[in-house]
């Protein structure tokens, strides 16, 4: 009886009751030693404080979210989406009302640590699904580890216009370490693009890199470039960095997707490099690092600007 009233045992089970919930598949592995160590090194996180910052950082640096429902396999995606407060109408000096942008700063309503806003899933069926979801896992990758974290769906609403999903904020979180190669992220400001190679039908394209990591990359196309990339086909891709071009590289197309931006659709093909040599590798992983720094960089920056401690 002593023990099930020991707070410790109380906080072990209910940990392992939000473990078992969200991540079932793992259920084996939530021993009572293995809870405690969770708890203590940080691996399994349950005060909202101790989740917010890699909300934070998901909402600042426009992370992708992979979405899971239900333990379903097929995963969608979406992204973090600010609460903004509606525009404020100031009547000027000539009578005429405008609307002005109120005092407010970016990812403000997450501090209060009550709820979630996401953009809708792609593919549009998980905006379907979500809705009678039971359980619903968010995932976002930060330079060493997946975060994945347990919430609920709550409703549809509507920020300025715009149809958004609102979930609670998480109440359990876990840091998985080393299951997906890190990708660095091509900032808006670095110069990095691509000449993609023509083929039979396929025109050569030119277009920008989105993220890179030494096994593969993705990159953004038109809308109407989709029908022209079929999975495992090769591609030959030519890297274009400040405008001179570097060297060139095999890769097989794994995914040809969407992916709903803040204003519109993104359409991106993902690929996996052939790097039959070592020295092309090497040559790979020196510019992974390159793009790595500027993504850091920024996340620095942003950190200074935002006054909040981002999660690298």
């Amino acid at each position: 009886m002593a023990d099930e009233e020991n707070p410790q045992v109380l906080l072990r089970q209910n940990v392992q009751k939000k473990l078992s919930l969200f991540f079932p598949e793992d259920n084996y592995s939530f021993t009572n030693q293995a809870v405690d160590d969770g708890l203590e090194s940080g691996e399994f996180m349950i005060k909202p404080v101790t989740i917010l910052p890699f909300l934070q950082t998901a909402l600042l640096d426009d992370k992708i979210l992979e979405v899971e429902m239900d333990g379903m396999t097929r995963v969608y995606f979406s992204r973090l989406y600010d609460e903004l407060p509606e525009l404020e109408e100031v009547e000027g000096e000539d009578g005429q009302t405008s609307l002005l942008e109120p005092e407010y700063m970016a990812g403000d309503y997450l501090k209060l640590m009550h709820h979630i806003i996401c953009l809708p899933l792609e593919p549009g069926l998980g905006n379907l699904t979500i809705r009678n979801s039971q359980k619903v896992v968010l995932r976002l990758f930060t330079s060493s580890m997946a975060i994945e974290l347990g919430t609920f769906f709550k409703g549809l609403t509507v920020v300025r216009g715009l149809p958004v999903l609102q979930l609670s904020f998480p109440i359990i979180g876990r840091k998985v370490k080393g299951n997906r190669a890190f990708r660095a992220k091509v900032t808006l400001e670095m110069d990095f693009s691509l000449f993609i190679k023509g083929k039979k039908k396929r025109p050569d394209i030119q277009t920008h890199a989105i993220d890179i990591c030494s096994d593969g990359m993705s990159f953004e196309i038109q809308k109407e470039e989709q029908k022209l990339f079929k999975e495992d086909e090769i591609c030959s891709i030519q890297f274009i960095l400040n405008g001179e071009p570097l060297t060139k590289v095999n890769g097989t197309v794994r995914h040809n997707s969407k992916i709903r931006e803040k204003k519109g659709i993104q359409y991106r093909i993902g690929v996996q490099f052939d790097l039959p040599t070592r020295s092309l590798a090497a040559t790979i992983e020196t510019l992974v690092a390159t793009v790595q720094r500027v993504h850091l960089q920024e996340l620095s920056d942003l950190s200074e600007e935002s006054g909040i401690d981002l999660i690298e």
